[in-house]
């Protein structure tokens, strides 16, 4: 059973390893963001409060992963029953939460895809109409880089053929490629659009931050719409497989919490009544169980 426990314990602590260096990757990346945000992302000035908020939350939840992952390579190492106990618990109260989060996006998927669409849609809106926030700019900037496409224009997925859209025209039968560019109609009289429909990025208040959409060579006139409606699709199913892995992991961990305290506390027992010398037929039975399976005691 020796083998057994170092096995359960090198687990324990592999997982706790990289809860910490996780976290601290989540940290940094929330620290660096506010310090060097400027320098990323151009349209947001330098010492903007823009991404306090978001990278706020990424440095807490950065640091309280740290700190479970601490708890929880000091329960492994320690072996106190009590401590495991709670690691255990922790573990048990996560994996509930992530199988409630699963049930509800696969339940609530429409719900989610057809929300972000809107809300993308209003970011666009806003761009489109000079009065969006610094963070809806960055986002916009990042969807038009990312997915390679310019505009929000509502296009079906199924019209799409290798990144070409194009409208049915029932009256002459014919079909037209749509210019995602064209949905820039505030800028359109001088042929500009955002610089990110041309693959690049630029502060909002310099030139460059736009660009030709007839003469600039990186143009993307794709529509963006029915590319984040496809993207979206592939990562809410993406999250689904996470949350389903996650708890697959928390599963795992829960089983080896446990049998490792019960093996602690057996171990503790059958030493506390050698060192007494009980020769008692009751402690010569649980010796011999626990030498077979390690798991005489009760699994909470």
């Amino acid at each position: 059973m020796g083998g057994c426990t170092a096995c359960t314990k090198f687990v324990l602590a592999t997982v706790n390893i990289i809860t910490i260096m996780l976290g601290i990757v989540l940290a940094a990346t929330g620290i660096v963001v506010i310090v060097k945000g400027h320098v990323y992302f151009p349209e947001v000035p330098k010492y903007s409060s823009s991404f306090h908020t978001p990278c706020s939350v990424l440095i807490v939840l950065g640091f309280l992963m740290i700190m479970f992952g601490v708890y929880g390579a000091y329960s492994t190492f320690s072996g106190r029953s009590g401590f495991l106990n709670c690691f255990f618990f922790l573990i048990l109260t996560f994996a509930l939460l992530e199988i409630a989060a699963l049930v509800a996006l696969i339940i609530k998927r429409p719900f989610v895809s057809d929300y972000v669409m809107t809300n993308v849609e209003d970011w666009f809106n806003n761009v489109n109409h000079d009065n969006a926030t610094e963070l809806q700019m960055v986002a916009v900037s990042t969807i038009q880089l990312s997915l390679e496409c310019c505009g929000m224009t509502k296009v079906d997925p199924s019209l799409c053929v290798r990144g070409t859209c194009y409208v049915n025209d029932n009256i002459t039968d014919t079909r037209t490629e749509v210019d995602g560019t064209q949905y820039w109609t505030m800028w359109n009289n001088n042929n500009m659009v955002p610089a990110s429909c041309c693959r690049s990025r630029a502060k909002p208040t310099s030139a460059a931050y736009y660009c030709n959409r007839f003469e600039d060579p990186n143009i993307q006139s794709s529509p963006c719409y029915p590319r984040l409606a496809v993207w979206l699709e592939y990562a809410i199913w993406g999250l689904v497989g996470a949350f389903g892995g996650l708890i697959v992991v928390n599963l795992c961990l829960m089983f080896s919490a446990k049998w490792l305290r019960n093996k602690e506390r057996d171990d503790e027992y059958l030493y506390t009544r050698y060192n007494n010398h009980d020769t008692s037929s009751s402690f010569t039975e649980k010796t011999r169980d626990t030498a077979d399976t390690g798991f005489n005691s009760t699994w909470l």
